[in-house]
């Protein structure tokens, strides 16, 4: 079987957020229980310890010279990056030239809309000559096509469930300690279509919802939740609130979608992300208007056994559809040209 080495932030040495569940260790997962060699490759704490604990411009010397070297001796035949900021375009192209058979590709799970997305997109775009396959957690086909160079092939990367990680049933609880979650940062959201203070969202759902038993992490003076305990206080909340920073782009939402789900939470997902044509009615909570949103979340706090159902459905698409294996045998299609089952949800451009 083929060798990858997968270059990403594994986040050994910062032991903040919620890294246990990250999309590096997702993949990384699931293309070894496909059978594939894998070497993980953190670039950012390996640029830190060549950088004397900072990430410096002598660590990402030091790094990119590393990362040459390292391909010299492991000779891989696929070359995954997932937000390697430290590693240089030419540092590629030389790997490349030294491993012409060698396959490159480039994941992201960024938002990357023109203009309010500048970062991302120009992050993408860096890597652009050395890629071969570029896959990012948006399915609009228009937004992906601005990174089609003729050369590569670009693919929507849905959020992974993995058991081994997300090992939750909040759905078998019919009184959690917390009737919803919402993880996040301070600032705006869109929620319903509109820019609002994420604090002022919490607080209207409490006005709107009484006895509403809140688990904040990140937010009203909440602190963030680090490692195993995001995942365990999912396990205990029957409801968790998917909010990104925006909330209509077509099939894209930040990894917390997946987090809520695979936990067995309930996911309440604004209807502008297109996800109820991935999800039926029965599998999540859709909203379209923030009238719709606080009587869903009311009716599913009274009636627990209806939100335990329909979270257990929205639990076991999650990890039938998109865990570790199904997305990383799509993505070994990609690279390799190796034979994946045909999803509803696969969107491609050459």
């Amino acid at each position: 079987m083929k060798r990858i080495i997968h270059v990403s932030n594994f986040n050994l040495l910062r032991l903040k957020g919620c890294f246990i569940n990250g999309m590096p260790t997702k993949i990384s997962n699931g293309f070894i229980r496909n059978g594939y060699f894998v070497m993980n490759y953190p670039d950012r704490d390996l640029c830190r310890m060549f950088g004397y604990g900072h990430m410096n411009f002598l660590g990402k010397c030091r790094l990119n010279k590393h990362l040459i070297e390292y391909c010299r001796t492991i000779k891989p035949e696929g070359l995954i990056i997932g937000h390697a900021d430290a590693v240089n375009l030419d540092t590629l192209l030389e790997i490349k030239n030294m491993l012409p058979e060698l396959r490159v590709l480039q994941w992201s799970c960024d938002w990357i809309v023109p203009g309010a997305a500048k970062r991302n997109i120009a992050a993408l775009k860096k890597y652009s000559p050395a890629v071969d396959v570029m896959m990012i957690t948006t399915g609009d086909k228009k937004l992906l096509s601005q990174f089609v160079t003729g050369k590569n092939r670009v693919a929507y990367l849905p959020n992974i469930a993995d058991k081994s990680i997300e090992d939750g049933q909040a759905f078998t609880l019919e009184n959690p300690p917390f009737d919803i979650m919402l993880a996040a940062s301070t600032g705006l959201r869109q929620f319903a279509g509109k820019d609002e203070q994420i604090e002022d969202i919490v607080d209207e759902s409490s006005r709107k919802v009484p006895g509403l038993k809140w688990k904040l992490a990140g937010i009203k003076n909440n602190p963030g939740l680090n490692g195993y305990e995001y995942i365990d206080a999912l396990k205990q909340s029957a409801m968790g609130l998917n909010l990104s920073r925006l909330n209509d782009i077509y099939h894209y939402s930040s990894d917390r979608l997946a987090h809520i789900m695979a936990n067995g939470g309930l996911a309440f997902i604004d209807r502008r992300t297109g996800f109820d044509d991935m999800f039926d009615e029965s599998e999540a909570a859709f909203y379209f208007s923030r009238e719709e949103f606080f009587d869903k979340l009311d009716f599913f706090k009274r009636n627990p056994r209806q939100r335990m159902e329909n979270a257990r459905r929205g639990y076991e698409k999650i990890h039938r559809e998109f865990n570790e294996k199904v997305i990383a045998n799509y993505m070994a299609d990609l690279l390799f040209g190796e034979k994946s089952e045909r999803k509803s949800w696969k969107c491609e451009i050459d």
